[in-house]
């Protein structure tokens, strides 16, 4: 049976997959998860029923891990006006949101918040 250890849910923006591919591979995951990209990220994750995605990654790669990583800037939340602490803070919500209901639904999982600015600063929340 083929695993690994870690699916990825982040957004499809062309300006943060260079920094996130860096900072998994600094986490040791180069090579080693799966990746889903959606606009916003867990915004869209919760409002477009595409839990299965992260289950199609459970089943067949049996996954540990799950990472939510959210950006600055995300055209998908419209926030881009907002100080990046205001953005940060309502962006977490969704990331909670979708994190409580994966460790509902799979309590092995570890799930990991992460936040990246756009000048390539990573943020792990808790």
């Amino acid at each position: 049976m083929v695993q690994c250890q870690a699916c990825v849910l982040t957004c499809m923006d062309f300006r943060i997959q260079y920094p996130i591919a860096r900072w998994l591979q600094e986490k040791g995951l180069q090579g080693n998860y799966d990746y889903i990209a959606l606009p916003g990220a867990s915004r869209n994750f919760l409002q477009g029923g595409k839990l299965f995605l992260i289950e199609t990654s459970i089943k067949l790669h049996q996954i540990k891990e799950v990472y939510i990583i959210h950006h600055e800037d995300c055209g998908a939340y419209g926030l881009g006006e907002l100080p990046v602490a205001e953005q940060l803070k309502l962006q977490y919500q969704d990331m909670q949101e979708a994190a409580q209901i994966l460790k509902e639904r799979h309590p092995h999982l570890e799930v990991h918040l992460a936040f990246l600015y756009l000048d390539g600063n990573m943020v792990e929340l808790f």
